[in-house]
């Protein structure tokens, strides 16, 4: 039987981060004062990628957050995702959306959002530029999978540079 979330045996132990109070346990396990619980995503009506509950600075409003959604690739706003115990918090988002305005006062929510809680220095990185696309991924995966199940017939035809690349320089590729 294929083993899906809803059918899995749930570990008491493990926040499951499906209640607004599971992220607050969160934030108050990591020390991270300066941010609060959003439910401004409570029915998906902002981003259906997100999860219902978002950690924001406390500074933005839900009202600024709402018009914040429509300057990112599918919806997906800068969030809090983890505090590192020297201080250093950690967001995630997508990229922006080229081809919309954007006003002053958007502008504002935005740098609200990015730098909300935080005097010191904000790094934003394009993980697009140093991560493998998913087709890099899935060629990956499927040159691993033939290498570790045999290929089938003709592979090693095709690809007998293979297993001599992966045991040489530790990579598929």
């Amino acid at each position: 039987m294929k083993q899906f979330l809803s059918n899995r045996h749930r570990d008491s132990h493990m926040n499951w981060f499906e209640s607004a109070s599971d992220w607050e346990q969160e934030l108050e396990r990591c020390g991270a004062t300066s941010w609060r619980v959003s439910s401004v995503n409570d029915r998906f009506e902002m981003s259906t990628s997100l999860s219902r509950f978002i950690v924001v600075p406390h500074k933005v409003l839900d009202t600024e957050l709402k018009k914040s959604f429509s300057h990112f690739n599918e919806g997906r706003i800068p969030r809090w995702c983890w505090r590192h115990p020297r201080g250093s918090d950690l967001l995630r988002m997508s990229s922006f959306q080229n081809n919309i305005y954007h006003e002053k006062d958007d502008i504002r929510n935005l740098e609200m959002i990015l730098f909300g809680c935080q005097s010191s220095l904000c790094v934003v990185v394009e993980l697009g530029d140093e991560l493998p696309s998913p087709a890099d991924i899935q060629l990956a995966h499927s040159r691993l999978r033939a290498l570790c199940l045999g290929g089938g017939p003709g592979y090693g035809q095709t690809h007998p540079h293979l297993n001599n690349h992966v045991f040489r320089h530790n990579t598929l590729l």
